[in-house]
């Protein structure tokens, strides 16, 4: 693994993250993201730290931007590891929730075809079933938010080629995920997997996976990657599939 495909990976994801932007502000070790039709989603609404930077500078930002534009959460990404591991404890103290995430990138390995039908959907197709799924993650949300946490998908394509993947089972859709290609970079990005709970094991995010490497290929892509929670267990399952651990982000919370 090339120190070059981490610093790739990282900076596409910085270039998509600033593209779905209604607003960018620049900081001194990084920058922030606002999103005014989307203001309940934290991806789309932080403070992303691109290298060492005071915590109490980065807590005032997070209060002076996101809390200036009316956003109600805390949200704070950091792309470096060690200052990420550097900002925890002062981030935790104030009241953040911290966690890992790894970047995976693929290994090279020969792709086998899919053992499942994966097809290409519009959102106006998957909306009801992103809804259904986030409506169990968080079973006290709002309709306003479910729908926000949906609709803000289609900010998508304004940073990287977009498709949207799904598997069926029957009439409905049993697990998504999303691919973004950069054909100028030659990078793709595999992101969202979701089954739902009563279509679980069957294999659906297995063929989601081996199809997207294969659209992503297909596309002119080199380098393939992806994210995972370092604790949550699809990191491990990954990492089965091919994919081998390039890099550490960390993400910080505040929320009503």
């Amino acid at each position: 693994m090339r120190d070059s495909d981490v610093e790739r990976t990282t900076a596409f994801e910085n270039r998509f993250a600033r593209a779905q932007a209604t607003d960018v502000v620049d900081l001194p070790w990084g920058f922030a993201v606002l999103q005014a039709e989307f203001p309940l989603s934290e991806r789309h609404n932080r403070i992303a730290v691109t290298s060492a930077a005071p915590a109490a500078e980065v807590l005032a930002a997070a209060e002076e931007v996101l809390g200036g534009a009316g956003v109600r959460h805390r949200y704070v990404s950091v792309a470096d590891d060690a200052v990420g591991q550097g900002l925890s404890a002062d981030l935790v103290a104030a009241g953040y929730e911290h966690e890992t995430i790894v970047t995976m990138i693929y290994s090279g390995a020969e792709v086998e075809p899919p053992a499942h039908e994966v097809r290409a959907v519009s959102l106006d197709m998957l909306r009801p079933a992103i809804i259904r799924d986030w409506r169990v993650t968080m079973p006290d949300a709002t309709d306003e938010h479910l729908g926000q946490l949906a609709d803000r998908t289609a900010l998508y394509a304004r940073g990287a080629e977009l498709t949207r993947l799904a598997v069926y089972d029957g009439e409905e859709i049993a697990a998504y995920a999303d691919l973004y290609v950069d054909r100028v970079d030659r990078i793709a990005q595999f992101e969202n997997l979701e089954t739902h709970k009563d279509f679980r094991r069957r294999g659906y995010g297995d063929a989601l996976i081996r199809d997207a490497l294969r659209r992503g290929r297909e596309a002119g892509s080199e380098l393939s990657f992806l994210t995972a929670g370092l604790n949550d267990w699809p990191h491990g399952w990954y990492q089965r599939l091919g994919y081998v651990d390039a890099g550490r982000t960390h993400h910080f919370s505040l929320r009503e």
